[in-house]
């Protein structure tokens, strides 16, 4: 919409004393004659803008005039970003706006809200097949704000934590980023023991130190996540297969809950892919219902037991009626 431009133009004029026509096109994703007739409206609906001709020249607010148009302050974008992840409403849509509105606000706003944008990452994805369970443990969400703000300014923190098999336990984390997971959030540190995540609903206390850590150069919050939760599935997943796999029957094995693994594409349009699942029984069933769309490659032989079982059972339960 045009009036999201103006105002994108605006604050881009606020952060930096001259833009061109050139830097607002591209920052905006338009046009360059749309974005000179962009600066041309601020001008016309009375705001205080010139252009300068000329080399280093381009457009600027008059005596360095201010326009408060968002009044967002850090802990403003904080909060913005963690409602939106807790929410499920991040999505890119969402985060390529707040990258845009983050880099024409002015310093030091802009580069805490920068690094707000990067310390929360939404995750609706479920654990492999699991379910969410009614026994999982209440949410903490006190924890949200002190955490994020120790992974913004780089504070190391004293975690006072309490697992099922270790019990409670205090351990010092350098803070790298929030993660929201089907309602839960987790925390991604770095450890003495190395990269480790903590559940927020099992932390009783944390406490922020004055100490700032390195933070990494090249983390990427969103990228690290989805290596430890395809470890977790990987490691979880109890039997696996290779398969052949027709292109219809992929989404719906991943309907039923099977991982489904694409590798590469045959010639014929079909699909090398790994299937898995938690045991040989829930993999056999669901196998079983595309089975003319699969071609298992050197199935383990509890699959093909189990596999053999079903179509034992199918054979006598409706082979007499397929004869008549």
């Amino acid at each position: 919409m045009r009036a999201d431009r103006l105002v994108a133009t605006l604050l881009m004029l606020q952060a930096r004393e001259t833009v061109t026509a050139r830097e607002v096109a591209d920052e905006l994703e338009v046009s360059e004659r749309t974005a000179r007739r962009d600066l041309d409206a601020l001008a016309v609906a009375g705001i205080p803008v010139y252009s300068i001709q000329g080399r280093g020249g381009g457009w600027r607010l008059i005596g360095g005039a201010r326009t408060d148009l968002t009044g967002l302050q850090s802990a403003e974008a904080r909060a913005l970003l963690t409602m939106a992840a807790a929410t499920g409403q991040a999505t890119p849509e969402f985060a390529s706006a707040m990258r845009k509105l983050t880099r024409a606000l002015p310093e030091p706003v802009r580069t805490e809200a920068e690094r707000a944008m990067a310390a929360v990452v939404s995750d609706g994805a479920a654990w492999g097949n699991r379910q969410a369970s009614v026994l999982d443990e209440p949410r903490r969400d006190e924890w949200i704000e002190p955490l994020q703000r120790a992974v913004i300014q780089r504070r190391s923190v004293t975690l006072g934590y309490d697992t099922p098999r270790k019990g409670r336990s205090q351990r010092r984390v350098d803070a790298l980023g929030l993660i929201t997971k089907q309602g839960v959030w987790y925390l991604l540190a770095d450890t003495k023991a190395g990269r480790r995540s903590f559940r927020l609903d099992r932390m009783w206390s944390v406490e922020l130190s004055d100490d700032v850590f390195e933070f990494p150069d090249d983390f990427d919050l969103e990228a690290e996540w989805e290596d430890i939760t395809t470890g977790y599935i990987e490691r979880s997943l109890r039997v696996t297969c290779e398969a052949i796999v027709d292109a219809w029957a992929i989404p719906v094995l991943r309907a039923l809950g099977v991982e489904t693994v694409v590798h590469e594409q045959q010639p014929d349009g079909r699909s090398r892919a790994t299937l898995g699942a938690w045991n040989a029984d829930v993999l056999a069933a669901e196998i079983a219902g595309v089975i003319a769309g699969v071609e298992l490659l050197d199935p383990p032989r509890e699959l093909t037991a189990r596999l053999s079982e079903i179509g034992t059972m199918l054979v006598s339960r409706f082979g007499r009626s397929a004869e008549r």
